[in-house]
C-alpha cells in the first residue's frame, strides 16, 4: 500500500521482503529516505536501524509500527530513527513527513554506506568489486564477492545459510541451501592463511556464518 501510494506520487520506491534484504538494499542503493517496519523477518526494524547507523548510513529513517508505547518510541529513536509513525496512519501524513525529512537534508547527496571496507590487511572495494589482501589482489567469483560483501558489511551478525541466499539470490530456492558451504570454503582458501582456522569468516555451529567483529 505504501509503495503503491508513493509511486503514484512520483517517488521511486525500492522494496524489501525482510530485514536481511532491506539491509542489503540500504547499503547498496543511494536513497533519500528509508522506511522501516519494526516487526520484520530476518532482522527487526530496531536492529536494522542500529546496524545502518553503526555502518555510518546517515539517510533519514522513519519507523512504521503498531508498537506505540513510550518504551518502543525510545527504542526506535535510540536506534537512530529520525521519525516514528504508529499504525494505522494516513499515507498523506507519511508523505508529508518524508518531505520534511528530505527538506532537512536537501542539498546533501544521498550516499551509499561506504565504498571501501578495510579490516586489517583485507580491503574490499565495493564499487570496483575488487579485493586485496596485504596489497595483493584476490580474484573472486561474483558469488564469492557477494558473500564476502554481505558478511563484512555487518561484522558480528550471524547469517544462516538461508539468510545469505535470500540476499545473494533473488529467489529463496531451497535447492541452493546446502550449496552455500562450498562457496564459503573456496572463499576461505583465497583469504585465509589457514582455512581450517579462519580469521575473517567464522562458522557459528548450528547457525551459519559471520565476519569476525574483533578485527574491526
Amino acid at each position: 500500500m505504501v509503495s503503491d501510494y508513493l509511486t503514484t506520487k512520483g517517488y521511486e520506491v525500492f522494496e524489501a521482503v525482510d530485514g536481511i534484504q532491506g539491509l542489503e538494499k540500504a547499503l547498496s542503493s543511494p536513497v533519500n529516505a528509508i522506511l522501516l517496519d519494526v516487526v520484520m523477518p530476518g532482522i527487526d526494524g530496531f536492529r536494522l536501524c542500529q546496524l545502518l547507523r553503526d555502518r555510518e548510513v546517515k539517510t533519514p529513517i522513519i519507523m512504521l509500527t503498531e508498537k506505540q508505547s513510550l518504551e518502543d518510541k525510545v527504542a526506535g529513536f535510540s536506534a537512530g530513527a529520525d521519525d516514528y509513525i504508529g499504525k494505522p496512519f494516513s499515507p498523506v501524513e507519511l508523505e508529508l513527513r518524508i518531505q520534511a525529512l528530505i527538506r532537512r537534508t536537501e542539498g546533501q547527496k544521498p550516499e551509499v554506506e561506504r565504498k571501501t571496507i578495510r579490516c586489517g590487511e583485507l580491503e574490499i572495494d565495493l564499487e570496483g568489486h575488487k579485493v586485496t589482501l596485504a596489497g595483493n589482489e584476490v580474484i573472486l567469483t561474483p558469488l564469492e564477492f557477494n558473500i564476502l560483501k554481505v558478511l563484512a558489511s555487518t561484522p558480528g551478525y550471524v547469517y544462516s545459510r538461508q539468510d545469505l541466499l535470500s540476499v545473494i539470490w533473488d529467489t529463496d530456492y531451497e535447492g541452493y541451501k546446502r550449496n552455500i558451504d562450498p562457496h564459503v570454503n573456496r572463499l576461505r582458501t583465497k583469504l585465509e592463511a589457514n582455512p581450517r582456522k579462519p580469521k575473517y569468516i567464522l562458522t557459528v555451529w548450528g547457525v551459519g556464518y559471520k565476519f569476525n567483529e574483533s578485527l574491526q
